[in-house]
């Protein structure tokens, strides 16, 4: 619990000619300037917050005014050290949302998940994506998709999908936050009768479902969850034609509803697996595998869009000595004993070179690029 406080400043005396006290000259305010309180309130965590709500009529306006919401989030994301980030995963046979804090998957040894509970989650659920905090959520009993803030435990309203329990569920998929009409977003493209209808559904107080004819994602992707990085959701895809690329990353604009695509670096073009994309640090980064170098290289794109941003962060070699191996796996070391060559995608990659990323068997490790 966040405490502030203030101390009165001693008040100087100096005696008079009769030995009396004069009366203090002036008086120091205790108050805290707002810019200070602000300030210090963009660092707590949003739990904190909602308590804190109940100090006193200003603090309530400052926390519940929508620019605080989104100046917190800004804060947030933008911490180096992850102090608020998370890695949230779904376990299927004992159903329930688990939470990693990342700060602390990077220590050693890691910190073990801790079940998020809420009343309200006590069925089986597919997570579709998350942004700014918030879970988008498909009930797999009954069909429905909803938006879930596990800061707060709370739960939007219901959008029904429209399938049936068993039936086929979806192609591709993505959500993300469409900030020229401050609204969040679902992309589900679903197989339905044998037939693909793709339908974008908008949460809020006028929450809606609009139907897409002809989605125009060219190459269709291989891959079903989508990437929101800047607006946008992104997937690899097969290049098709003439051209040497063998990937490109198409991506869909929630805003404009239009399809675009991304080319991938050029240094990591040739003699490579199928690369695998994320958002890290609100940017598009891409993990290739060079079978003919034998190396994953990561890179990641500054400006989204902008071919000549993207920057190799890191080399990560593929034959080494085990026992000078620069990784901690969770929970075994995976790499070590596969004889193909697993995917890594990237979670998250401090400012400091350490790496957290998800094998094929969707093992978690962590990379250490200052021991290389």
């Amino acid at each position: 619990m966040l405490e502030i406080t203030t101390k009165m400043p001693k008040i100087l005396l100096s005696p008079t000619a009769g030995g009396e006290s004069e009366s203090p000259r002036c008086h120091a305010s205790p108050v805290l300037l707002e810019e200070l309180i602000s300030n210090i309130l963009h660092r707590v965590p949003v739990r904190s917050l909602l308590q804190f709500k109940c100090v006193c009529k200003s603090w309530n306006s400052l926390i519940s005014d929508p620019l605080f919401a989104k100046d917190h989030l800004c804060a947030s994301t933008a911490d180096p050290n992850m102090t608020h980030q998370r890695l949230l995963s779904f376990t299927v046979c004992d159903p329930k949302i688990v939470s990693f804090p990342m700060h602390l998957l990077l220590q050693n040894p890691p910190t073990p998940a801790k079940p998020l509970c809420s009343s309200s989650l006590n069925d089986s659920y597919l997570i579709l994506g998350s942004c700014n905090g918030l879970l988008c959520l498909y009930h797999i009993p009954r069909c429905y998709v909803a938006l879930w803030n596990p800061s707060i435990r709370f739960t939007s309203k219901r959008l029904p999908t429209g399938l049936s329990p068993g039936e086929g569920f979806s192609t591709f998929h993505g959500f993300g936050y469409d900030a020229v009409n401050d609204k969040y977003k679902l992309l589900l493209a679903m197989r339905v009768l044998g037939e693909t209808v793709t339908k974008i559904y908008t949460f809020g107080a006028d929450s809606s479902c609009k139907v897409i004819q002809n989605l125009p994602l060219d190459p269709h992707p291989t891959e079903r969850l989508g990437k929101f990085v800047s607006g946008t959701l992104n997937w690899i895809a097969p290049k098709m034609g003439v051209s040497d690329e063998k990937w490109v990353i198409c991506s869909f604009d929630f805003a404009t509803e239009t399809s675009g695509q991304v080319v991938l670096p050029y240094g990591d073009r040739d003699n490579v697996c199928k690369p695998v994309i994320n958002a890290v640090r609100n940017c598009l980064c891409v993990c290739f595998f060079d079978s003919r170098k034998a190396h994953w290289a990561v890179w990641l794109m500054k400006e989204y869009g902008v071919q000549d941003s993207w920057t190799k962060l890191m080399v990560i070699p593929r034959f080494v000595q085990e026992d000078s191996w620069p990784w901690k796996l969770i929970p075994h070391d995976e790499l070590c004993t596969c004889r193909g060559f697993p995917a890594l995608e990237p979670l998250c990659i401090s400012g400091n070179g350490i790496a957290l990323f998800k094998t094929t068997a969707s093992n978690i490790v962590v990379y250490n690029s200052n021991d290389e």
